[in-house]
Formats: structure tokens, sequence, C-alpha cells
């Protein structure tokens, strides 16, 4: 029997490993992640966290990097920027191809961005082009955009009258006829141009960053929205989050409010929104050692093994909390520790035979604590010849206590009574025969 445990033992632990093995050479196609960020003038202001201020194209390349150093070779990563090459109101393009290991190429694109002269925020439009990138677009592939904003869709663009937010090109290219024709005047606005006229402030183009998601889902791209600083346009990207298949739990895309998407405020909270987007992505569910669900990566040598917990919570007998522990593919009982039940009170000792005449009194209390039995001594009869008396069957006055429940503390069992008072009882008549034995001799 001994050598037959042994032998399953070993075949069980050989499955895994086979399994195991299986697991970690399985093919798999790493997910495609373009990054399409907002580079506007804007984004060079300045943000407070625990006394230490940075500007926020500083805090936007550090989360970038935290995360693309973390997972290198999980991803495949892209870049876009907003506006693109020229800065003002021109659309962004990609500047770094969704390829294997671009992490550091993505990285030191954004530290040399150039960050001078007017940069205006065309996220509708380059969210557009990137539905017509084939780098994400293909079918049956993972394909992800992270959109990282901290502002409003605004254009300014010179025009013989106030400035417009949008040329016949953009609105080609985002499908939208007629063109809208607002003006890009704001309250307080320094602009010559705008003196005297009504402020639009580009509302008329508003939700072209929700047309450009939509077209990414039906490209097959999910999108990421993230907000950063207090100026982000709420109401649009809420919208853009629910259109992009991300929306966060309680959204409601007609708040004003974050609701839908990643808001941050502080380089911690950006830190943490971009790293829960790439960890969502990267990873997936799997089935571990004893089934306990754990999560794996895909990277260029396959899937990794299964990292799973290797011990789940538990309840007893009696509802107490423990683990059980995976030991060689079996999960092991659970340890949980019921509190003691108390261990039950010692007898009080039977009462000695009366002498002829008089019965003995009876026996000592029963013993506190958890349901000792009480011992029950015998009165003498009141004759040498009284052969019932003289034996001392009847019983004490000392009274009875409730029988042992057989309560055993550690596991919550029922155990059976050790009967300590009868045996005590035998006790009193034996005594009580000997001492008869004894009148009459």
């Amino acid at each position: 029997m001994k050598a037959f445990r042994i032998l399953a033992s070993a075949c069980v632990t050989l499955a895994i490993l086979s399994t195991a093995a299986r697991a970690s050479a399985e093919p798999c196609d790493p997910p495609r992640i373009l990054f399409v960020i907002d580079s506007s003038s804007s984004m060079l202001d300045t943000v407070t966290e625990g006394g230490l201020t940075a500007q926020k194209w500083e805090v936007v390349q550090m989360a970038v990097k935290a995360v693309t150093d973390k997972y290198p070779e999980e991803a495949r990563y892209g870049l876009m920027t907003f506006p693109g090459a020229g800065g003002k109101c021109a659309t962004g393009s990609v500047l770094v191809d969704i390829e294997a290991n671009t992490g550091a190429q993505v990285q030191s694109t954004l530290a040399a961005l150039d960050m001078t002269g007017s940069r205006q925020t065309p996220a509708g439009q380059t969210l557009m082009a990137a539905s017509q990138y084939a780098g994400i677009t293909e079918a049956g592939k993972k394909n992800y955009v992270i959109f990282m904003t901290d502002g409003w869709q605004y254009c300014s663009i010179a025009s013989s009258s106030a400035p417009v937010c949008t040329q016949s090109g953009d609105c080609t290219l985002m499908g939208v006829s007629p063109c809208p024709t607002c003006n890009s005047c704001n309250a307080g606005s320094t602009d010559p141009a705008c003196s005297g006229k009504t402020e639009d402030g580009c509302y008329c183009v508003r939700t072209w960053p929700v047309i450009g998601v939509t077209a990414l889902a039906n490209a097959n791209v999910t999108t990421y929205v993230v907000g950063f600083g207090t100026n982000a346009d709420s109401k649009t990207l809420n919208a853009a989050a629910e259109a992009g298949g991300t929306a966060l739990s309680g959204c409601d895309p007609t708040s004003s409010s974050p609701s839908c998407y990643y808001q941050a405020t502080a380089p911690s909270e950006l830190n943490a929104a971009l790293a829960d987007i790439i960890q969502k992505v990267v990873t997936e569910n799997c089935n571990g050692e004893c089934g306990l669900q754990g999560t794996r990566t895909c990277n260029a040598s396959g899937w990794s093994p299964c990292v799973a917990p290797t011990e789940v919570d538990c309840k007893g007998p009696c509802g107490a909390s423990g683990k059980q522990k995976c030991v060689g593919g079996t999960l092991t009982q659970c340890d949980a520790v019921c509190e003691d039940a108390g261990a039950g009170g010692s007898a009080g000792a039977a009462g000695a035979a009366g002498a002829a005449g008089k019965g003995g009194s009876g026996g000592g209390t029963s013993g506190s604590g958890g349901s000792g039995g009480g011992a029950g001594g015998g009165s003498g009869g009141t004759t040498p010849d009284a052969a019932a008396g003289g034996m001392g069957l009847t019983g004490g006055s000392a009274p009875e206590a409730v029988p042992d429940s057989g309560d055993d503390g550690g596991c919550g069992c029922r155990t059976t009574s050790k009967g300590a008072a009868g045996s005590l009882v035998m006790l009193a008549i034996g005594l009580g025969l000997l001492a008869w034995r004894r009148r009459r001799g």
C-alpha cells in the first residue's frame, strides 16, 4: 500500500510539471498598446503633491516609463502625441510604431519631443487617425489605445474674422458634414480677433473625441481614457470611456463629473491609473496548482507559468477561519482552530458507608468547570440486620451536575462521555459491601 501511495504521488507531480511546461511553452501573441498622449501647451503647467512640484509633461513621462519598464516584453507599444509635427492644431501622427521591445523607444521619444510654440488640442482628429493605423486594427488581435489628456477638444485657427475651431480637412477626417463653424473665443481671450465676438469656445466640436473613440471601437480597438489635472472635460471623457468599452463601475456617461474614466490630479494617481490599465491588458486569468485561480502574461517566449496563491481561506466545523495549503497538487485540511470548550470538572468523592445503625453521608459536591458528573453517596440502614441499608445503596444528598457533553474544544466534533461519575458510584457500592460483611463477621 505504501509503495502504491508513493507511485500515485509521483504520477500527480509529473502531471503537474508537464502541465506547467506545456503552459509556459504555449504560443501567444502579446497585446498591442498605442499611447495617444496630449502634448499641448497646457501640459507644461505644474502639479504639486507632497510638497513637490513638477510639470505635468514630466509626470506623464515618469508614469509611462514605470509601466513600460515593468512589462517590457508583455506588450507591443506604440506612440502618438497631439498636436502633430509643427504644433498648433496639426493632427497627431504615429511617432513609434507598434513593435516588440519598444518601451525604451517610447520613453526616449517623449523625452525628446519639442514642446515649444503654440500647441493646441486636436484630440478627436488624432483618435480618428489612430483608428486608421494598421498597427492596432488587425482583426483577431488584442488592440488597445490609452488616451491621455488634460483639457478639452480645442483648436484656434486664424481666419478673416474670429479664429475658428476647424478647417475643411478636419471635418473630412472626422466624417462630419456640414463642417461646424464655431469660433475658439473664450471669456478673457487676449486675441484681438475675438474682440466683440460671441464666445463659442469650440463647443461645437466638443464631442469629437467620442467620435474618434467610436471609430476605434468599430476597428476592433478598446480604448482606456485618462484625464490628468483639474481642467479635463469630464462629460466628454465619460462618454469616450463608455464608447471605448472601458467604463468604470458606477459610470454615468452624461455626468459632468468624472465617473467612467480614470481621473488623476496628482502624480501618484496617474502612476496608479496607468499601472492598473496595463496590468489589466497584459495579464489574464489561469488555473494554477490545486485548481487555484492565478494570472499569467504573454511574452516572446509564450505564456508565463500561472502565478497562483499557495493557500486559500477556509472555515472549520465550528465556523472559525483558517487556511488550506496547496501541497503536491492537493489542498490540506483546513487548519482552523476552534475555541476550547473547557475541561470537565472533577467529580466529588463518594461518602463513606455509614456504620451500623446509620448510613454514611452523601458524596462531595460536583466538580466545577465543564459539566463534571456528581458522585452519589449512600446512607446506611438503621439496623445491622437491614441488608439493603447496610450496603449503603441509597443515594446521598449531593446534587448531580449536568453530564459531560464530550465536546472536544479543538475540533468541534462530538466524542463519547468518559463516565467518571459511574466509576465512583461503583466504588461506593464496593465500600458499602465490605463494611456490611465486616459487621456480619
